[in-house]
């Protein structure tokens, strides 16, 4: 292996490795969880459990549901405040709905600031919200969530630390750490006093709000985590704990549960609480409450929520249906991102479920009351199967996060599957009643699941592999629990009678345990990761049709065959990319009719997805920012092109002399131009080949790829190619694309020899204008210019101060004010492109793996040389101007 290859190895390997730290980190915190949780409850028996929950007072029921209601209510105020802090106006209805809505599913999905905003896009966009608005939405409630949280938290252990010992940090630790979370709220108050200007965070634009509504951020927060922590404490048996007291216990165990990962915190909350609070409460106690809390503040709102959004996209498809195909607005599009994540969430729990239902006894008489009706191996077959369709519904969860059909039909069995044996199993009607609440929102959501990619193709994130294998280990713990009373043998595998529960379980477990092991066998001895395909002669043809509907020239460098292509499913457009160790990047707009382009985006984003790449659209225009932007990319200018107006092109008058001494020096000395047709191509493609190798000669360069062209015979013989000749020998030459509705003329490969006439390519050049313009064409393009028409103000991003250094400073590495002055000379119009890319602190990474792709490769981008260095990484762009 190389030193390349062992780099790029060296960089996945680094990758996967960060990507799986935090998971890994999550799941030993909760088997520690789950190992608290099984010491401190030896005593407690499942019985006991469940005859304690339904001895729970209906009064404390009651008071929990009632504060659960006002803590939800306390929470449309972070929405309120954010939309205060940008100056909109919305109903207090619409922003009540779509608060709670967003923080039910947040609260039990986990990153809250992402989940929460794609159910705020989803109806804040109806009602005139931007996306550069959301942005700062999403900023100040995420502010707003941490302020109560650091204030109260920190009030909490510096007037009731920890006690010494047992595990506990010195109480003036805990003390310190106290104050110090309240100094980070303090902070941020003074800064909304001190600063005015917008903050800057990796690209985006952030103001600080009046200190007015900071006061209001800090009081309505810390009300609201005072709330939330009033309903756990009124489901407390009665105890002598103050309720300031319990709240040191409930915000720890909170900060340790975010910090795990883990959706909810399950299991690392919960063992928190029950070692925090064992001084006052008998394990079993604790459960209970837990238990009770699970079920009143997370699940109750969250199947609320799932039913509202049921029935609010049951609304919009009935509304696309009136307006008789009118294209989807930016709700109908957030509906298409937001309801495969949701219903995979959903489908997970629903095999989790499944798993817990068959780690666990059934409800007493239940079975007794299936004896007369069910033979015993019915019972016994459709326990089993349970289990082993709940551990699927775990795996096919992902798929359906991918949106793919295959795993949405077999899921939708599955969970057909799943409520037939909860019934048959135990007369569970329960579990049936809320497997079927998944069921029909699967089934109305049929049409958002419309992928064809191979199940096994998909690559699974570390997160997901971790709560799979977490959620299966959780279900045999608690079947551990739950059976703990049974004396194990050998028996107890073999054993078939009706109350054999603890059989059954184990039988189960080890039933799930080998699904899942040759699943991931299956995963091991699958595909291989994702290789680029060249395109072949059916895939070019196709190409040629769509560039030719389209009127793309930049697109002609799909006939290099140095890229892949991706099409739509009716191959009326592609996307054509390459894939530099993580970085696949995407060569301009998606080369389509207009109403395809944010189809091809969203594929082109889900294949990368697919296979763990870092998606890059790379020198993209203008018209489909909007696309990108609504894919969460962000946008980086790389420079700007140069286009001529044909219309006011002339060779006449003062101003174009210099044009005119150019073809008069060119003719005086011997040279002519012309253009040869594709069909007569081949038959001087030699003395192109002497022209090219000369020119790479004479500079002491390589050939590049991708967004450059390279000589290739083939591909130079599908184009007109225009030459100056002299003597009968080509001197330069340069391969044309015409774009077939007449609109715009480019020049892609251009060499000249070495002892070519003076200013050769820029005669060429006048040459080949006069001739498009002749031929009525519009405009005639002169490729990139790299960082150029950057932001010089002082509130410019960081990029955009970074480009314009390079380009005012970086004469010694690039000629970028050279390259500029010298496209100036022709008058040009002046087009931004741009990189979309996903943000954060990717760009750098992204802009070396385009120039090595361009180079072909990082060994041809690091050359000794520094010449030849400086030549091969061009920050990717394409600067057509050999001669410049």
């Amino acid at each position: 292996m190389g030193q390349t290859e062992h780099a790029t190895v060296t960089r996945s390997v680094s990758h996967r490795v960060r990507q799986l730290l935090p998971a890994v980190i999550g799941l030993v915190l909760s088997l520690a969880a789950l190992g608290v949780l099984r010491t401190e409850l030896r005593t407690l028996s499942w019985h006991g459990l469940v005859a304690d929950m339904l001895a729970t007072p209906p009064w404390r029921l009651g008071l929990a549901l009632l504060l659960t209601g006002l803590n939800y209510a306390l929470l449309t105020g972070y929405d309120f405040l954010a939309l205060a802090s940008i100056g909109k106006r919305l109903p207090r209805s619409h922003v009540a709905v779509t608060s709670f809505l967003s923080y039910a599913i947040a609260n039990n999905v986990g990153l809250a600031m992402l989940s929460g905003a794609s159910v705020r896009y989803r109806f804040y966009t109806r009602w005139g919200v931007t996306a550069g608005e959301l942005t700062r939405i999403v900023f100040s409630y995420s502010v707003t969530f941490w302020l109560g949280l650091l204030a109260l938290g920190g009030v909490s252990l510096v007037v009731h630390p920890f006690p010494a010992g047992h595990g506990f940090p010195d109480p003036r630790v805990a003390a310190l750490v106290g104050w110090l979370l309240m100094l980070v709220s303090a902070a941020y108050l003074v800064a909304t006093m001190a600063r005015r200007a917008p903050i800057h965070i990796r690209g985006l634009e952030l103001s600080l709000p009046p200190p007015r509504l900071a006061a209001a951020q800090l009081v309505i927060s810390t009300v609201e985590w005072a709330m939330a922590g009033a309903v756990m404490y009124v489901l407390l048996p009665p105890s002598q704990l103050s309720f300031l007291e319990f709240s040191s216990a409930f915000l720890a165990a909170i900060l340790i549960g975010l910090a795990s990962y883990i959706p909810g915190g399950v299991g690392v909350f919960e063992g928190m609480i029950v070692l925090l609070l064992k001084r006052y409460f008998a394990s079993g106690e604790l459960l209970r409450t837990l238990v009770l809390y699970r079920v009143v503040y997370y699940l109750l709102p969250l199947t609320i929520a799932m039913v509202v959004l049921a029935v609010d996209e049951a609304r919009q498809r009935r509304g696309q249906i009136a307006r008789l195909g009118v294209t989807f607005a930016p709700v109908g599009r957030l509906v298409e991102q937001l309801t495969p994540r949701a219903l995979s969430i959903l489908t997970f729990l629903g095999g989790v479920l499944l798993l817990v239902s068959g780690a666990t006894p059934a409800a007493p008489g239940r079975l007794s009351a299936l004896q007369g009706a069910l033979p015993l191996a019915v019972i016994e077959i459709s326990h089993f199967l349970g289990s082993i369709v709940g551990a699927a519904l775990l795996v096919l969860s992902h798929g359906l996060k991918r949106r793919l059909d295959a795993a949405y039909f077999l899921a939708v069995t599955g969970v057909a599957i799943g409520i037939a044996v909860s019934l048959l199993k135990g007369a569970d009607y329960e579990e049936a009643t809320l497997l079927t609440l998944v069921l029909l929102l699967l089934w109305r959501a049929r049409p958002a699941f419309d992928r064809r990619a191979a199940f096994f193709e998909t690559r699974f994130s570390a997160a997901w592999i971790v709560a799979v294998v977490g959620a299966a280990g959780a279900s045999v713990w608690l079947g551990m629990f739950a059976f703990r009373h049974v004396e194990y043998s050998r028996e107890l595998w073999w054993q078939f009678e009706l109350h054999a529960e603890a059989s059954r379980f184990l039988r189960a477990s080890v039933g799930v345990a080998t699904g899942l092991l040759l699943f991931a066998m299956a995963r091991l001895v699958g595909p291989a990761p994702h290789e680029l395909v060249q395109p072949d002669s059916a895939d070019l043809e196709a190409a040629r049709a769509i560039i030719a509907a389209q009127g793309s020239t930049t697109a002609n460098l799909v006939f290099l065959r140095d890229k892949a292509m991706l099409f739509d499913e009716d191959r009326t457009g592609f996307v054509m990319y390459g894939v530099q160790g993580r970085t696949w990047i995407a060569l301009g707009d998606p080369v389509c009719p207009p109403d395809r382009v944010r189809g091809l985006i969203r594929r082109f984003l889900e294949r990368c997805g697919d296979f763990g790449g870092v998606p890059v659209f790379y020198e993209v225009g203008t018209d489909y920012l909007h696309h990108y932007a609504d894919f969460g990319l962000t946008l980086a200018k790389v420079g700007e092109e140069a286009r001529v107006d044909l219309t006011a092109f002339t060779l006449h008058g003062a101003r174009a002399s210099k044009h005119r001494q150019l073809m008069r020096r060119l003719e005086k000395d011997g040279g002519a131009f012309r253009i040869i047709p594709p069909a007569q191509v081949p038959a001087v493609v030699d003395q192109l080949r002497a022209v090219s190798d000369d020119w790479l000669n004479e500079k002491a360069a390589a050939e590049k790829g991708f967004s450059l062209g390279f000589f290739d015979a083939e591909y130079l013989s599908r184009f007109p190619v225009a030459v100056v000749e002299r003597g009968g020998r080509i001197e330069a030459f340069a391969n044309i694309w015409l774009d077939e509705n007449g609109a715009s003329v480019s020049l892609d490969l251009m060499r000249y020899r070495r002892d070519a006439p003076r200013d050769v390519m820029e005669a060429l050049f006048v040459h080949m204008m006069q001739w498009a313009k002749d031929h009525g064409y519009r405009w005639f393009a002169l490729g990139m210019a790299p960082l150029s028409g950057f932001e010089t103000s002082p509130v410019a991003t960081l990029w955009s101060r970074l480009g314009t250094l390079l380009y005012r400073h970086g004469e010694a590495f690039y000629n970028f004010q050279g390259l500029r002055a010298y496209k100036e000379k022709f008058n040009p119009v002046w087009a931004p492109r741009y990189l979309a890319y996903p943000g954060g602190l990717t760009l750098p990474r992204i802009l070396v793996d385009a120039s090595a792709l361009i180079a072909g490769g990082y060994r041809s981008l690091f050359k000794p040389a520094l010449e030849s260095r400086i030549r091969n990484l061009e920050f990717g762009m394409r600067a057509r101007i050999p001669n410049s």
